[in-house]
């Protein structure tokens, strides 16, 4: 009975064994399955934040090349948008198609452009025609820009125009007497630099203009570059920085000019580029171009009529300077009626540009109602810039 009754004892824990073995292995098989299932999960997820980061990353990449692209843009003429001819007044289109005139003419009234075309031909050479987007050097046009940075810095307590010039250089020929504000009307009595065509660099200039001493007291107005190559030369030393690098940071960039550069050598490779031409003897010839580096900060800029045009809305609209430094820029100096880079006419605020049969007028009503900006590619005697504001102005003021 013993015997047999263990015998019973030792199936019963066999089979225990058995279903132990049994549950243990299923209980494995899930903790396994359930390992895969949360490793796939983690790697699922982690995935998921890898493509999203790689996408933030294709994003941020698509967003930095976008924005170089864009200032890129700004800084190259070649790769600006273009601007459309735009013809709203027939009558005006017609009158400088009967002067014959070869140029850019762009017109706004009350904040509406109502002409912005070309006539004639910016290349004889090539037979390409001049456009909006034509670029134009624009000669004496930039003694405005530097008039702005130099009042730029007074607003900024760097400078003032009624210190002497002495106090930014000490050698400079009666430099105790005159003041920036001579330098900036022409009222300096400087003798000016030397007239050649040589490469000659800033301070060189500077040493003849020194060394050619002075005409006489300051007061008598007389227009000469060298007044502005002086104030250029204070510009950066005041600023600390290039005159080109000035201009684009201050003036350039809050104007939003988008085709203004500098003149060099490689200017006539540009696609956009007009030659300048001279009538002699009812034939037409290209102008001699002068050596830019004489041109210091006085008349080595190009750009189109457009961006002339942004530069005088952001004057205009204090972007550039406050409101009485814009007045005073304006107020003349002597009776010239030249005031600070413009002269202030009865009907148009105003400054020009002539280099190598270029001839540059660009203005503005007194109200800013009127804006006239008139690039001309072929110097003619018969076409007068100064006649034709006149008959714009009377046309455009009713």
């Amino acid at each position: 009975m013993i015997k047999g009754l263990g015998k019973w004892l030792i199936a019963i824990v066999g089979v225990g064994i058995i279903l132990y073995g049994i549950v243990g292995i299923a209980q494995r098989q899930t903790t396994a399955k359930s390992q895969v299932t949360s490793h796939s999960s983690r790697r699922q997820a982690s995935e998921k934040r890898s493509s999203k980061t790689k996408t933030k990353t294709k994003t941020k990449t698509k967003t930095k090349t976008k924005t170089k692209t864009k200032t890129k843009t700004r800084t190259t003429p070649t790769e600006t948008r273009k601007q459309p001819t735009i013809n709203q007044d027939p009558a005006l289109d017609d009158y400088f198609k009967n002067l014959g005139f070869s140029g850019t003419v762009l017109i706004v009234k009350d904040q509406k452009v109502i002409l912005n075309k070309g006539y004639g031909l910016a290349n004889q050479t090539t037979q390409q025609v001049n456009d909006p987007n034509t670029l134009y050097p624009i000669g004496s046009t930039e003694k405005a820009m530097i008039a702005t940075g130099i009042l730029q810095l007074q607003e900024k307590h760097r400078l003032a125009v009624n210190d002497p010039v002495a106090k930014y250089l000490p050698d400079f020929p009666n430099g105790q007497q005159m003041t920036l504000a001579d330098l900036m009307h022409h009222t300096s009595g400087i003798v000016g630099r030397n007239q050649d065509n040589q490469t000659k660099t800033s301070q060189q200039l500077l040493q003849e203009i020194i060394a050619n001493g002075i005409q006489g007291q300051p007061g008598q107005w007389h227009y000469l570059d060298a007044n502005y190559i002086v104030l250029t030369k204070i510009l950066e030393q005041v600023s600390h920085q290039s005159y080109q690098t000035y201009l684009k940071q201050h003036i350039f960039k809050p104007s939003q000019m988008m085709t203004a550069d500098f003149m060099t050598t490689k200017y006539g490779q540009l696609t956009a580029a007009s030659v300048g031409y001279e009538m002699v003897n009812n034939q037409l010839k290209a102008g001699v171009l002068p050596n830019f580096s004489q041109l210091y900060g006085v008349g080595d800029l190009y750009m189109t009529a457009t961006d002339l045009y942004r530069f005088d809305q952001a004057l205009f609209t204090h972007h550039l300077l406050t409101e009485a430094s814009t007045n005073l820029m304006f107020q003349p100096g002597s009776q010239s009626h030249y005031g600070m880079g413009f002269y202030n006419d009865p009907a148009l605020i105003v400054n020009r540009g002539y280099l190598s049969g270029w001839s540059i007028s660009n203005g503005f009503s007194h109200g800013g109602r009127i804006y006239i900006i008139l690039c001309q590619n072929v110097k003619n005697s018969s076409i007068s810039l100064g006649r034709i504001n006149g008959d714009l102005y009377t046309k455009l003021v009713v």
